[in-house]
């Protein structure tokens, strides 16, 4: 519906002008039409880039649905909010939807956005704020979350590394050899005052997690173009636990399949002769198809070796027919 409605609008001048032209051409459609045409248009291509985005055949990272999801939310409810009866009838019915199937919105991908550099935490938080107003349980809930996941890599990080650590002592090197030897007192009293100064940064900086220390870190330009998974594997030897972390939750995939396949593959298990198994086995015919039409996708055919494949079978053809006529 979006691609035909974008497509008429475009060529609305062209409408128009067979209209003057042409006296047969009386289908035209009105100006208010037009109108209510690009406000139908407008709320659709919020939908449109979503079931791109989220279709099966670029597999997009789990940074990429809370953005969308919370796009669309907020689209439909500009529309409940407007002047025209025709608009809020249509998102009313929309927004039943979306309630239905996206109002909780899951944890771990409300988390997934955060470890996308471009948007952090600010953008959960603009976001929540625009939806259920400053200091909601819901914010509450996204923080808590994110610092107990954090803690419990950190856990599994420091028992991996105490596992590993070996009791071999290492010689400390003597301080005063690095410095020159003609140094005088003054100049001892520097080092020590930089060394004071430095255990102090080192020890301020060591309260700070990797989390904090990412988070506070300058956001990315958003509208520059940032590969999420490069940058964490770029910055893996500076958060290590952090970047495992956001690998792990990059990784939750948002979608498998087509949102148009999802739903043809649906009807033709469940129809009215078929309507009452279990979700179990539903899932499991669903799974089976997905697996056996995947090994056939696997296996490439040429369209030289069908052409050839044919002619074969019509050159084994006649020679049968000449020996049956032989033999007869």
């Amino acid at each position: 519906m979006y691609l035909m409605l974008s497509s008429a609008i475009y060529y609305r001048r062209a409408f128009n002008h067979l209209k003057l032209t042409d006296t047969n051409f009386t289908h035209c459609p009105l100006v208010d039409e037009w109108v209510q045409a690009e406000k139908i248009c407008k709320l659709l291509e919020v939908f449109y880039e979503t079931t791109t985005l989220f279709s099966g055949v670029k597999y997009p990272t789990a940074n990429l649905y809370f953005p969308r999801v919370i796009t669309v939310q907020l689209t439909l409810s500009q529309a409940l909010q407007s002047s025209d009866e025709f608009m809020r009838s249509m998102a009313n019915r929309m927004f039943q939807k979306f309630d239905k199937y996206w109002k909780d919105y899951n944890i771990l991908l409300s988390i997934a956005v955060i470890v996308d550099p471009r948007f952090k935490m600010q953008f959960v938080e603009f976001c929540y704020n625009k939806l259920y107003g400053h200091g909601s349980n819901e914010l509450s809930l996204v923080k808590s979350k994110l610092v107990s996941l954090f803690e419990e890599y950190m856990g599994l990080a420091s028992k991996s590394s105490s596992s590993n650590t070996s009791t071999s002592s290492h010689s400390r090197i003597d301080d005063s050899a690095s410095l020159p030897l003609n140094s005088d007192s003054g100049c001892m009293d520097v080092f020590k005052e930089f060394d004071t100064f430095q255990r102090t940064e080192l020890n301020d900086r060591a309260q700070k997690s990797q989390l904090d220390l990412y988070l506070d870190e300058p956001k990315i330009d958003r509208s520059s173009k940032c590969n999420v998974l490069a940058f964490w594997k770029a910055y893996q030897f500076r958060y290590p636990e952090l970047a495992q972390m956001a690998r792990d939750i990059l990784s939750v995939p948002i979608s498998t399949v087509a949102s148009e396949s999802a739903f043809s593959t649906g009807g033709r298990i469940l129809d009215q002769y078929r309507s009452a198994m279990k979700p179990d086995v539903v899932e499991a015919l669903v799974c089976c198809r997905d697996w056996l039409v995947g090994q056939k996708e696997t296996t490439e055919v040429r369209l030289d070796d069908l052409t050839e494949n044919v002619m074969n079978l019509f050159i084994n053809e006649d020679a049968g027919s000449n020996n049956a006529a032989t033999d007869y």
